[in-house]
């Protein structure tokens, strides 16, 4: 049997994921328990390593969703960053958000 992995949430990511529409909320949801599931098992084209231990959810539809991530002590997952992506490349100003969080989680849990 599998263990599963805790998610934990930024509280600035769960308000963005919320805040996405009913579509686009449930695909990242059904991402974020794939992950739950899989953890370091989930591999490219669901997740991609981004930069210092920071990856991506990739969320694809009509619109496209990146939801940050990084894996933590134990079965632990931080979710530090979702938003709705329109440019093919990585806005660096969204890293930037996701590490600076990663930075606060990491201190808290």
């Amino acid at each position: 049997m599998r263990v599963m992995f805790e998610l934990i949430f930024h509280p600035g990511a769960a308000k963005e994921l919320y805040a996405l529409d009913p579509v686009m909320q449930a695909k990242v949801l059904r991402g974020l328990e794939k992950l739950e599931r899989e953890g370091f098992r989930l591999r490219y084209p669901d997740t991609r390593v981004l930069t210092r231990g920071l990856y991506e959810l990739r969320v694809g539809g009509k619109d496209i969703a990146r939801t940050f991530f990084a894996f933590a002590v134990g079965q632990r997952i931080f979710i530090l960053r979702t938003f709705i992506k329109k440019t093919q490349k990585t806005p660096q100003c969204e890293i930037e958000i996701a590490l600076k969080r990663l930075e606060e989680v990491s201190h808290v849990g």
